[in-house]
């Protein structure tokens, strides 16, 4: 889990920064990314959250925190890191699943 925290707060800090800082980003695009980092920024905050519901083997509430994390994106980037949280929220739930039976 902690690695797929510090990888999407690579991502916010190598995509979303960079194209908020890129002054051809129109104020529509920027509003959008700048609620795509809150998005990402709340599931950190899910994973977290996570992590700590299963140290304290509270794993209903570990089910409901790291599907929190489910993001969504519109562009091929975006796409990609979706995809790739997707499977890791997937592989988190079967890990939780398995833990509480």
């Amino acid at each position: 889990m902690d690695a797929t925290m510090s990888k999407t707060d690579a991502f916010i800090a190598n995509v979303i920064e960079r194209r908020l800082a890129d002054p051809r980003t129109d104020d529509y695009a920027k509003d959008c990314l700048e609620t795509f980092k809150s998005v990402y920024q709340d599931a950190v905050d899910a994973m977290k959250r996570t992590e700590e519901d299963v140290q304290a083997r509270n794993y209903y509430k570990a089910n409901v925190d790291v599907s929190a994390m489910s993001i969504y994106g519109d562009d091929t980037e975006f796409k990609k890191f979706d995809n790739w949280a997707q499977g890791i929220a997937s592989d988190c739930l079967d890990k939780i699943t398995n833990q509480s039976n």
